[in-house]
């Protein structure tokens, strides 16, 4: 009887200790307090996510609660007990008022804690602008990248202002290289352009436009406005 009772609370601690073995997501600092920051600063840090459970913890979704921060990034999404990760964030401070608050929200399967809050907060100095000025902030937001897919010799005849030349068939080997803003794409009638931004689309550039009949409707438009020419004696890069 005495045996019988001893094993019977050997196995009810060895179920015990099997349902407490489980993932457990930690964090080195969950709020960060990046003081005062001037208005348009981007402010970046790395959070230290680990794993304190004695299961594999799996990073599902991280969800930034405001548009205004990045996707995170993070270094591996795997962790075996004790193991760590880097978890890169930016927060953009564009229009967001004197006091700032932002969270972010990190998505696992710890059964504890699936949902773990991480917060930038800090302050903001708006700064006044001269009206013939304008701010980093905003030239960021208004880049865009303008492409001409013809080739060499007709791009130096003659090409839109500020258009970059990447003939058609090197495109793929550019892709790495180009940031993903507001790309758009034109050639001489917009056929090669329509194919390039599908193909830019597919490696995720969401915002690659063609230029809708290419070089030829827009000179048929609006004749040689904005474009460059070999007769202007235009320095070629």
């Amino acid at each position: 009887m005495y045996k019988t009772l001893i094993l019977f609370l050997l196995s009810l601690f060895a179920a015990g200790a099997i349902v407490a073995a489980a993932p457990k997501i930690a964090v080195d600092e969950a709020i960060l307090d990046f003081g005062e920051v001037r208005e348009g600063d981007l402010v970046t840090h790395t959070f230290i996510l680990s794993n304190a459970g004695d299961e594999t913890l799996t990073i599902t979704k991280i969800n930034p609660w405001c548009g205004c921060t990045t996707i995170p990034s993070v270094s591996k999404t795997e962790l075996a007990p004790g193991e760590t990760a880097k978890l890169e964030a930016v927060l953009d401070t564009v229009g967001l008022g004197t006091t700032i608050n932002k969270s972010i929200a990190v998505y696992s399967n710890d059964p504890e804690t699936p949902e773990l809050i991480l917060s930038m907060q800090g302050s903001m100095k708006q700064i006044e602008l001269a009206p013939y000025q304008i701010s980093n902030a905003d030239l960021h937001w208004l880049f865009y990248l303008l492409i001409d897919l013809r080739e060499a010799e007709e791009y130096a005849a003659g090409h839109l202002m500020g258009a970059i030349n990447i003939p058609y068939a090197q495109l793929e080997e550019w892709i790495d290289r180009l940031p993903r803003i507001l790309t758009i794409l034109y050639d001489r009638d917009g056929s090669l352009s329509d194919q390039a931004a599908q193909t830019l689309e597919e490696a995720g550039f969401y915002e690659a436009k063609s230029l809708f009949g290419g070089y030829n409707e827009w000179t048929r438009r609006y004749k040689d406005k904005y474009v460059f020419t070999s007769d202007k004696n235009e320095d070629q890069p």
